[in-house]
């Protein structure tokens, strides 16, 4: 990760918002204006009292009243007219600037290699692709048009009591002064960051949490509320009120003394303005006096404002370093000329890696000196045992991740000089547990490219799941919902096989593809992967090896290594590993579970 200084938060808040940065320097001017002009009529009460109370001879003082009561109402219409069109303008900057970023971050997460989101929560990466750039937004459409109108309301009322009294300007400025001491004696400074930084930190282990728990409900439901994933919830529900617990105790009493003081301003300025009547008495002290009464606590909303806003940019700070975190995630890399294979036989060359980094001293090889070639239109089958690095080639030659040493090629060419777009188009994977969107069934095929109806039907059809489809409520059109809720294991798999047909690429991984072949579906998945494989390079990732006996060549894989190879006939003339597979595979299909009676019995015919 790319070690940088943090730009101020303006700075960066500007910098995302570039394309619309003139809108929005006159939003927030055209926002500013109107709260400026909504204190114009603390001018018109001003200059009537004085109209009143020191009256001067010839005056005509009903037609200056009028006009001041007509200013009066300009000013409202104007408040109302210029802060609609600011917000109005910050708004549209601002939705602008939310979907520009989500895109952006949605793009660049999808250039990441696969161990981004082995140690990152899905509830984690929801909370910054969600809650933290919606935080962004509406600082740009409120939070900026507001501070920055509520400051200049502030120095401009500050102003006018400077101009009606210095020390009841000082009084009122002192009262302010010390409320915000009291605050920032508890929330300043690194106080204030580490507060966000924890409350952001106790937040997403929560949202994580949570989404762990409900892609967990059907083990939940199983096995009561004991497993890893409840305990795991309700530690960090736990934790996240201890918290909210320990922060109200420390901010309770300095935060009750600052709103008591800003809300009692007026408990300051009446003793000063008293003594100042007392000492020079006359209609321009009490005008000051009384005006200074209407004005201090006019004072209090754009000052909450200020402040509150104020403190919440540290947390907005916070969330948006957590987006500058995943993107300063290095992307795996493009190729500056990137090319094109004319053939598709693939080639493992020497390939070694590991899922740790280089420095982690508990680092394992995933796969050690890895050779092999499956020529173009050939079927190569890995089999092993499970944690041998089967499913590690798959997705290898998928580019999820960039090897530690060796070359994968395609067509002679290396993988890391395809471009990544152009690579996902050469290969279809077919995966042991195929996610489906929460879409239609057409969606979820189509993964929402351009196909007409015909080839879609044509794909559904060679993957033998036309016919349920069609049964279900809405055809095509129905959705599935979330995981594919509403679809049975062997249909799920079959729709993704149907997905990898009209996708139509050249090489073909099978990941496990009969995981889900029962008596009822392994018929029909195996006549949709015969459908799929035709004239393909096929690497196929099975434990089901009745199923690979066709293949031109088995791999068996064994600690991350080639233990054998050969094809099926090959591999069971001699004592191999896969003949051992084989006869104990063989002999599972055979077991049967007793009844305890029946066991029982047999255990006394022994």
């Amino acid at each position: 990760m790319r070690e940088k200084k943090k730009e101020n938060f303006l700075v960066r808040t500007f910098r995302i918002a570039a394309q619309g940065k003139g809108t929005l320097i006159v939003s927030c001017s055209s926002y500013a204006i109107g709260m400026l002009a909504g204190i114009l009529p603390y001018l018109s009460v001003y200059f009537i009292a004085r109209k009143l109370l020191i009256p001067q001879e010839g005056a005509d003082i009903s037609s200056e009243i009028m006009l001041w009561i007509i200013i009066t109402g300009v000013s409202i219409v104007l408040n109302m007219l210029l802060t609609f069109l600011g917000s109005y303008g910050c708004h549209r900057v601002a939705f602008r600037l939310l979907y520009n970023f989500r895109v952006k971050v949605m793009k660049h997460i999808g250039k990441l290699s696969m161990g981004f989101f082995g140690v990152n929560t899905t509830g984690g990466v929801q909370k910054t692709m969600d809650e933290n750039i919606e935080k962004i937004e509406g600082f740009v459409a409120h939070m900026l048009p507001d501070i920055i109108g509520s400051l200049l309301v502030l120095i401009a009322l500050f102003a006018g009591l400077i101009q009606l009294s210095g020390w009841l300007a000082l009084t009122v400025f002192l009262s302010v002064v010390a409320a915000i001491t009291l605050q920032m004696l508890v929330f300043g400074g690194k106080k204030l960051r580490q507060l966000w930084v924890d409350v952001a930190a106790a937040s997403q282990n929560v949202t994580g949490a949570f989404s762990e728990y409900v892609k967990g409900m059907a083990e939940v439901k199983l096995f009561g509320l004991t497993g890893s994933v409840t305990r795991g919830l309700e530690e960090n529900i736990d934790n996240y009120r201890k918290w909210e617990l320990r922060q109200y105790k420390r901010s309770a009493l300095p935060m009750s003394a600052y709103k008591t003081i800003v809300l009692s301003l007026l408990t300051f300025v009446l003793p000063v303005g008293i003594i100042l009547m007392v000492n020079n008495p006359g209609g321009e002290t009490m005008i000051a006096v009384l005006m200074a009464l209407i004005i201090t606590p006019a004072i209090y909303d754009p000052l909450m404002t200020c402040i509150n806003y104020g403190s919440q940019m540290g947390m907005l700070a916070v969330g948006l370093d957590a987006i500058d975190e995943i993107l300063d995630i290095e992307p795996i890399p493009s190729p500056a000329n990137p090319a094109k294979p004319e053939k598709w036989d693939v080639c493992f060359d020497d390939v070694s890696f590991s899922y740790q980094d280089a420095s982690d001293p508990l680092r394992k090889m995933a796969l050690t000196h890895i050779n092999f070639t499956a020529a173009q239109g050939s079927m190569t089958a890995l089999v092993g045992q499970s944690g041998g690095g089967k499913s590690t080639i798959g997705q290898l030659l998928s580019r999820f991740w960039d090897i530690d040493s060796g070359a994968i090629t395609i067509g002679g060419i290396d993988i890391q000089q395809i471009d990544s777009d152009d690579l996902m188009d050469y290969v279809a994977t077919v995966f042991q547990d195929t996610y489906l969107f929460a879409d239609s069934v057409k969606g979820n095929i189509t993964m929402n490219r351009e196909y007409s109806q015909s080839e879609i039907e044509s794909a559904a059809k060679a993957a033998q799941c036309h016919d349920f489809i069609t049964k279900l409520p809405d055809g095509y059109d129905t959705r599935v919902g979330t995981g594919g809720a509403r679809l049975s294991g062997g249909e799920t798999q079959r729709l993704s096989i149907a997905r990898a047909i009209l996708k139509d690429s050249p090489i073909v991984v099978l990941d496990e593809a009969l995981a889900y072949s029962d008596a009822e579906n392994e018929n029909l998945i195996q006549q949709a992967i015969h459908n799929l494989v035709k004239n393909k390079t096929v690497i196929i990732i099975a434990h089901r090896l009745q199923s690979i006996q066709a293949a031109d060549q088995i791999l068996v894989l064994k600690d991350g290594e080639i233990f054998e190879r050969g094809t099926h006939n090959e591999l069971m003339t001699e004592p191999t590993e896969y003949r051992t597979l084989w006869n104990m595979q063989h002999q599972a299909d055979s077991w049967t579970i007793l009844a305890q009676n029946e066991a029982s019995a047999g255990e006394e015919r022994i």
